[in-house]
């Protein structure tokens, strides 16, 4: 039960980050845009099952699906993800939302905020575990225009809540981030590096994680979008990647 619990951190970790720190776009709109992306992929999961001392690292790559939807305003940013991977013997799938406040959509130097709700749902085999993360972020955002750069490092903390046959298990975390996004005509990226600094477990249960994405759009109204997400543990080792069309309304 150990190793299915660490599994459902770990994913929970790979698609909050995906979403939790979501950039709007340097230049933003003039009222409120629309933008869909359906993803397909694949995730490869290395877990270091440890029984006192015997020792056995376990991989295995399933596909992953995902559908990401975005609704941007000068300054308020509301995304969400549905997803879906099936990955050491369990589907996995689950929800977030999350919702992006900027207080100023053009100054150099401003500040945004945020909130958001995750539900996740693990299945392995005759069993189901359930993940429940309400949780919030914070911080200052620079714009550098000239390079087309914009930088937002931010502090969060997050709810977290893990229900098994067994019981319940919270573990409330802090969360440190720094986002980079970059745009320059019909080319969008950007690279989040993520720490979970978790309160409720021991220190060795802290994530790592690192994300990039790439968008580029063929017309204004499309184009294509691909991400990779990297999540490290002290058991485990999560590498994901998405790809698929943007469509912007």
């Amino acid at each position: 039960m150990k190793k299915r619990w660490m599994l459902a951190g770990a994913v929970f970790v790979m698609v909050a980050v995906s979403v939790l720190a979501e950039e709007a776009p340097m230049e933003t709109p003039a009222g409120w845009r629309l933008v869909v992306s359906p993803l397909v992929g694949a995730d490869r999961n290395e877990m270091d099952v440890r029984r006192g001392e015997w020792r056995s690292l376990e991989t295995d790559t399933g596909p992953e699906y995902g559908l990401f939807v975005m609704a941007l305003h000068p300054n308020v940013v509301i995304n969400n993800f549905l997803f879906y991977a099936n990955v050491n013997d369990c589907d996995v799938w689950g929800d977030l939302l999350f919702v992006n406040y900027y207080a100023n959509a053009k100054a150099a130097l401003t500040w945004n905020a945020g909130a958001g709700y995750l539900y996740h749902e693990i299945k392995p085999k005759g069993s189901k575990i359930t993940v429940k993360v309400p949780m919030v972020k914070a911080g200052p955002v620079f714009r550098l225009k000239a390079l087309h750069l914009s930088l937002n490092p931010y502090l969060g903390y997050g709810w977290e809540r893990v229900e098994t046959p067994g019981g319940e298990q919270d573990n409330d975390s802090f969360l440190y981030g720094l986002t980079v996004g970059w745009r320059w005509r019909m080319l969008e990226a950007g690279i989040n590096y993520y720490y979970q600094d978790s309160q409720g477990l021991k220190p060795d249960e802290d994530f790592n994680v690192l994300r990039a994405r790439l968008i580029g759009m063929i017309s204004r109204q499309w184009g294509l979008g691909a991400r990779v997400d990297v999540m490290e543990h002290s058991t485990s080792k999560d590498l994901s990647f998405l790809a698929g069309p943007v469509f912007m309304f």
